[in-house]
């Protein structure tokens, strides 16, 4: 009975989550974007994941760039302001599906689920990968029509996770954290 448990917690809460930690914030990073002529990110986290997440708010605030870094090869994510672990999730994943970088939006549809959507609001995206590190910059709209409600200054939860070999998006997370971050 004992051992039944311990699987049940184990299904139930996953592997390898951590929970800021150690969280290390630098808002003097300095890294230009690949994708727009004069961005430099200026804030900067390293995750308990090893994972790295830069970003910046355009000057009118209505867009949000964003890079993920994995110590992985295979696809990573990122998710803002779930209800319940991974429930009520805006989820991006990025991954490599036969050399071809690819993107897809998903929703947290339960605690450990989520669901590809058909709507596309990530604005433009780019990604790479070498021995390394997996690598992807999003351009993300904010108001309007989007789905995204990330504002600058304000505090948001924020989901990182990655796979180290898997380009799959359904296939389960190697590494996964959950931070509280002021945006």
């Amino acid at each position: 009975m004992v051992f039944v448990t311990v699987i049940m917690v184990f299904l139930v809460t996953g592997c390898n989550e951590s929970k800021n930690e150690s969280v290390k914030i630098d808002r003097n990073a300095s890294l230009e974007s690949e994708m727009i002529d004069g961005l430099v990110y200026t804030n900067h986290l390293i995750s308990d994941i090893e994972m790295e997440l830069f970003w910046e708010f355009s000057e009118e605030e209505h867009e949000l760039y964003i890079i993920l870094e994995s110590p992985g090869s295979g696809w990573l994510a990122v998710g803002f302001d779930p209800s319940n672990m991974m429930a009520g999730a805006d989820i991006i994943i990025g991954g490599f599906e036969n050399g071809t970088f690819t993107i897809e939006e998903h929703y947290g549809t339960a605690i450990t689920s989520h669901e590809k959507i058909e709507e596309t609001y990530i604005i433009n995206s780019i990604g790479e990968r070498n021995d390394d590190l997996s690598r992807i910059e999003l351009v993300i709209p904010l108001g309007g029509n989007s789905r995204y409600d990330l504002r600058k200054g304000e505090n948001h939860t924020v989901l990182l996770s990655y796979h180290n070999r898997s380009d799959n998006f359904f296939q389960r997370h190697t590494q996964r954290t959950k931070i509280e971050v002021e945006l």
